[in-house]
């Protein structure tokens, strides 16, 4: 069960990345790949601290802002921030 609701939920937020991703690089979100790193994507660092940003307002997190280097991709960080939440579903949404 816990499987599931971790791929759910990384699935919800892997998206919710991607649509600010796309949105500080002008693009449409399905033009994301969301297998690369956000550096080789065109988010720079200011963007990537302000992403970090909004990740902990959106999921009420505290993050260190090197979590962009430590995981690299939206899939990665969709992973993590998933797990991160996963034993609170109400902030899944």
């Amino acid at each position: 069960m816990r499987t599931l609701v971790l791929a759910q939920q990384g699935a919800v937020v892997a998206d919710w990345i991607t649509a600010r991703v796309a949105d500080y690089l002008g693009r449409s979100p399905r033009d994301i790949d969301d297998t690369l790193p956000l550096a080789e994507l065109g988010i720079d660092s200011v963007a990537a601290v302000n992403i970090c940003g909004e990740i902990e307002f959106e999921w009420d997190l505290e993050l260190d802002m090197t979590i962009v280097f430590d995981y690299p991709t939206i899939l990665d960080l969709a992973v993590f921030i998933a797990d991160e939440i996963a034993d609170r579903p109400e902030l899944a949404a």
